[in-house]
């Protein structure tokens, strides 16, 4: 623990906070809420999914100046953060590693960047984000929980352009320029300083370093798309989008730690217009890693521990949308992964397998203009593990409709089965590279989830409502008993340290939105219950809190003009701390403890957060200005990151990151 001590504290001073809080159970937040420009378009809402446009996204209070897909997620209904900061959420009761987050429809496995303040993607590339918890269109797939769907614009094509951002924690550069007549071509990089903060900051606050002797870190991404219009009704897009975060710390005693992982994603995506369809083919290769690695002198020797993940994906699609009739759109395809996992590679022990899993669907669309709507999709699943022969043939359907019974009220209803056969052996709660991405086989069965949600909307001039209920439960969830213990013997054969269960989850969820003139409000209100039971190797099989289930969450935002404001108002969640042990000492015996001894033993405080931004833009010549500035925290409430005992003192204690500070961020384009 001392390792995440460290990292933890040194995360805090890296965001120029006042002071880092740990106290015994002390008081001590979570998630960043959107402030949406005035002349944004009011969110989109359809059919179980939320929509917003670039400029919805860009301007969420953030330690980064401006937001990112995950924040805004993060700030609607049916969606709970993980700790304070971090990129973890979790979609109506599922775990974090059961959601879907796609870039153009392909995967990302390793979305998060900078120790989880921010995602990969960079925004200069965006042209909309949405997210799905029900209703599932048949395309999709592998996953139980929710969808972040990420879509990228085309590179515009009309004269060359250039664009330079610095925020708190990001440098990037971006280009865009014709390259023909029919040729178009973008690029963005980005690279974050961290290393020069931290030597800056060394000299102005060696308090808060602690035990610490240096830091490095190598963090940056890339991401570049090649648009060629091939015919009057065809185009080709070529892209990639690769991401790096490597950290190193050097301690006291000559302990040296490494940690890092990295997301490669290779695109090639034909697009087809007809009279009454239009037709996609992608390919795709994806490489996920992630490695930590320990140096530490023990008795006069140099001990050296490693763990290493890898996941590496082909994959190739089929889609085909057809309309036929001016009411009914039919939809169909397949899909084709072969994907090679080597989870937690300790020493030369060989954990590596490789998977096939096709799917093939059909979906019907039926659209009655102003008076009903509806979604019904099969998918079939045919999924084999060639390293112990284990396969397995499913399908899950997913249905969704809409009906206007009153000319200002809609009545609206899903229902899903869904099935997952990758699992992410989830570790910390901000999702750093301990968690291992590991496939379904004869010990490990697919997840299954079963949800249904039915709700009403509304939309009266400038104002939007929606509110609605939803029961799901969920099977063969995986849970890894040695999920927080680094360079444990368990990684070599983590299919017997593996405990499968159940889960169910129910609640309701409210949104409001106001879009005026100058003025604009919006109010997301979750109540929900969420628990799980069935592990033989926690509580006895018995009912326990889910990790980070939390009975109310309260996210208000509101923009005039420049202005905006979002607060956020949260249950405190049940923790139970790391679960290891550690040695007792008394004259004339020692004996080994747990770190606690029933499951959920402390319940985190309340979170509240409060931030408060400001934009403006102006142009001098051809050059255009784009400021962000910000506060985040403004009441310096200190919310809870991480719950962790200490050997040393045999005491809990708990660590906030995310005091008041200020955030800013500055862009150039001509």
């Amino acid at each position: 623990m001392k390792r995440l001590h460290i990292i933890l504290v040194l995360t805090g001073v890296l965001m120029l906070l006042p002071r880092i809080a740990c106290a015994q159970y002390g008081e001590i937040h979570d998630t960043l809420d959107a402030a949406v420009k005035t002349d944004t378009r009011r969110i989109a809402v359809s059919l179980g999914e939320i929509s917003a446009n670039l400029d919805g996204v860009r301007n969420v209070v953030s330690p980064l100046g401006e937001g990112d897909p995950i924040r805004w997620a993060q700030s609607l209904p049916g969606v709970v953060t993980g700790a304070d900061g971090s990129s973890s959420f979790f979609v109506r009761g599922g775990n974090m590693g059961n959601n879907l987050i796609t870039l153009d429809g392909v995967p990302v496995y390793g979305y998060s960047h900078i120790l989880g303040l921010t995602t990969i993607i960079p925004q200069d590339v965006m042209s909309s984000v949405s997210i799905l918890k029900g209703g599932f269109e048949g395309g999709e797939g592998n996953f139980t929980a929710g969808h972040l769907r990420i879509t990228t614009r085309d590179p515009r094509d009309d004269r060359f352009r250039m664009s330079a951002a610095l925020n708190n924690f990001l440098a990037s550069v971006g280009v865009e320029t014709p390259i023909g007549k029919k040729v178009s071509f973008m690029m963005s990089g980005r690279i974050s300083p961290l290393a020069l903060e931290y030597r800056a900051l060394r000299g102005i606050l060696p308090e808060f370093l602690g035990g610490f002797d240096d830091f490095g870190a190598g963090v940056g991404d890339v991401y570049a798309k090649l648009h060629v219009e091939t015919s009057r009704r065809s185009r080709l897009d070529a892209s990639f989008i690769g991401s790096m975060d490597h950290y190193s710390f050097t301690a006291q005693g000559n302990a040296h730690e490494v940690m890092g992982w990295d997301n490669m994603v290779g695109t090639l995506k034909y697009h087809l217009d007809g009279r009454k369809a239009y037709t996609d083919i992608t390919a795709s290769v994806n490489r996920y890693s992630s490695m930590q690695q320990q140096s530490k002198e023990y008795r006069g020797e140099m001990n050296v521990l490693s763990l290493k993940s890898e996941l590496l994906e082909y994959m190739l699609s089929f889609d085909r949308v057809r309309s036929t009739s001016q009411m009914l759109k039919v939809d169909y395809g397949a899909k084709l992964r072969y994907a090679g996992f080597a989870p937690g590679q300790v020493a030369s022990v060989d954990n590596s397998s490789q998977t096939i899993l096709g799917t093939g669907y059909v979906q019907a669309r039926f659209d009655l203009k102003d008076i009903f709507s509806m979604r019904a999709a099969v998918r079939g699943h045919y999924f084999h593990n060639l390293k112990d022969d284990g396969s397995y043939a499913d399908v899950d359907a997913s249905a969704s409709l809409k009906w206007n019974i009153l000319r200002y009220l809609s009545v609206e209803a899903s229902f899903d089965r869904m099935v997952q056969y990758y699992h992410t052996l989830e570790g910390l709660p901000i999702g750093w590279s301990l968690d291992m991405i590991v496939p379904s086989g004869n010990k490990i069965l697919p997840e299954l989830s079963m949800q249904g949600n039915l709700g009403l909307s509304s939309q009266i001039g400038k104002h939007s409502m929606s509110v609605g209920g939803f029961y799901k439960k969920m099977d063969n969830l995986v849970y890894y008993r040695y999920a927080q213990t680094l360079f444990n013997g368990g990684m070599a054969g983590w299919e017997e340290h593996t405990d499968m269960g159940q889960g169910i989850s129910y609640g309701a969820e409210l949104m409001h939105e106001y879009v005026g003139r100058d003025l604009y409000t919006r109010v997301a209100y979750t109540w929900s219950k969420t628990n799980r039971f069935g592990f033989q190797s926690v509580n006895d099989g018995g009912e326990f809190n889910a990790r980070f289930d939390r009975r109310h969450v309260l996210n208000v935002s509101a923009q005039w003009k420049g202005i905006s404001a979002s607060m956020t108002l949260q249950s405190g969640h049940w923790e139970n701390g790391a679960p290891e042990t550690y040695p007792m000492h008394v004259p004339g015996a020692e004996w080994v403890a747990d770190y606690y001894s029933i499951i959920n033993n402390y319940k985190m405080p309340t979170v509240f957060r409060l931030d408060l931004g400001y934009a403006f833009s102006f142009e001098t010549k051809k050059v255009k200005h784009d400021v962000n500035v910000g506060v985040c925290n403004v009441t310096n409430h200190f919310n809870p990151f991480m719950l962790y005992f200490d050997a040393s003192s045999e005491n809990w204690k708990m660590i906030a990151l995310l005091p008041i500070f200020p955030n800013f961020s500055y862009r150039i384009s001509f």
